[in-house]
């Protein structure tokens, strides 16, 4: 198991986080999804190049709606409708 790296991308409060292992330690904080997964994706394969078993895990991306100058329930009202 030691040979094993696994390199996690999360949305955390509207950045993305690269952490490894599932450590609490953060490798990076990144503005933008696909900023993160090319960054796990570069660690990986420098793991692979040296003979290591690497992997990514992407989560989903966390669920936003526009709030263009609406505001609490009478813009979800207004959206619904």
């Amino acid at each position: 198991m030691a040979d094993s790296n696994h390199y996690y991308v999360r949305p955390v409060a509207g950045v993305w986080h690269v952490t490894w292992n599932d450590s609490p330690e953060l490798i990076s904080s990144c503005p933008s999804q696909h900023e993160a997964v090319a960054l796990a994706q570069l660690l990986a394969r420098h793991m692979t190049s040296q003979g290591r078993y690497a992997e990514v895990h992407i989560a989903e991306p966390e669920a936003r709606r526009p709030t263009w100058g609406r505001k609490g329930l009478a813009g979800a009202a207004a959206a619904a409708a």
